[in-house]
């Protein structure tokens, strides 16, 4: 049966057919039982115990407006499909610890792709990003800049190919822009990065098993602490970058750049404890679990390492003086005027 058009609106930014693998297998089976799940705040507290169905929804996150006004839902529609293929694959080879086909790999990397780009947080962070370029466009050109011509001037070493200049009618409708622009992302760019990388399943026996969060695709640079703080955003080209996918309590899904291991990899009780640490730490506000119990170390906050930038340059000030030698002429200086127009 068809669900009704109001049901389909209110979508999720994580699936709910996802989240069933952690329902908590101790709730009692009755008739008046809702299956649930365990949420936590970012620092392990406030326990609640909710339905997958009701988390992690919003009306009309993924629904376009038509050009008579009506309401489109290809969007909503084509990651349902996506969500029923990467539950086929979980559910016929993961969970048996199967070698998957070309297929398997496709839905299940496109979900990880998408699933990294639609969560809300995501969402906010491209919306003010692109708030953010609005105002300075404004700032430079003038707030009436869409009834204009404007050849933005760029340094001599910026390649004007790779930049980003707004264009009229960018800003407009930006919400819908936004989901779009994130989903066609994740499809052009995300998916055949993963599909090109190294994949291991952790697999682990421990009783409270792999968390998951409000936006489950953890990306992670093991050794940008060692870096300038300038230097440490993480990208799919990164050689160290980690990408973990909580499959199960049992099972996260690993994407390397270099092999770490058979497809199904056998770890300790230590491997849960350390990805979940990261992944509670990267988590925008909610922690999923399927058992009331946690661990405190999941949740607590660590020193900088001995090696780390931070603590071989204690001054404050360093943090202002670029310590690579790649970084642009004119950048530094950028930067600068950035900090002290916003100060201003």
């Amino acid at each position: 049966m068809k669900r009704k058009k109001y049901e389909q609106r209110r979508q999720h930014f994580v699936p709910a057919c996802y989240l069933k693998a952690w329902l908590d297998p101790s709730a009692p089976k009755t008739n008046k039982n809702t299956p649930y799940v365990w949420l936590f705040d970012k620092k392990g507290k406030k326990p609640k115990a909710k339905a997958p169905e009701k988390i992690f929804r919003e009306s009309d996150m993924y629904t376009l407006t038509t050009p008579d006004g009506g309401h489109d839902l290809q969007l909503e529609h084509g990651l349902g499909t996506v969500e029923s293929n990467f539950t086929k694959v979980r559910t016929s080879k993961f969970n048996f610890k199967r070698p998957l086909t070309e297929e398997d790999w496709l839905w299940t990397c496109l979900f990880a792709a998408t699933t990294h780009n639609r969560t809300v947080a995501h969402r906010d962070h491209f919306l003010s990003q692109m708030e953010k370029i609005k105002e300075m466009f404004e700032k430079a050109a003038g707030p009436d800049w869409e009834t204009k011509t404007v050849e933005a001037e760029l340094p001599p070493h910026v390649d004007r190919s790779k930049v980003y200049i707004p264009q009229p009618g960018d800003f407009d409708k930006l919400k819908e822009l936004a989901t779009s622009t994130l989903l066609n992302s994740a499809a052009n760019v995300i998916l055949p990065a993963l599909l090109g990388m190294h994949k291991t399943v952790l697999c682990v026996t421990d009783r409270l098993g792999f968390l998951t969060t409000d936006a489950p695709s953890t990306w992670h640079d093991p050794t940008a602490y060692r870096r300038h703080p300038f230097e440490r955003a993480v990208g799919l080209s990164n050689p160290s970058i980690e990408i973990t996918l909580p499959i199960s309590p049992t099972q996260c899904l690993l994407f390397t750049h270099y092999p770490i291991g058979p497809l199904y990899a056998e770890v300790g009780s230590d491997w849960v404890d350390a990805l979940n640490h990261r992944h509670a730490a990267h988590a925008p506000t909610t922690i999923v679990a399927r058992s009331k119990d946690t661990r405190a170390l999941w949740f607590q906050s660590v020193e900088p390492p001995a090696d780390s930038w931070d603590v071989l340059h204690p001054d404050p000030d360093e943090r202002r003086s670029w310590t690579s030698p790649d970084c642009p002429p004119g950048l530094l200086d950028a930067i600068h005027r950035s900090e002290l127009d916003r100060q201003s």
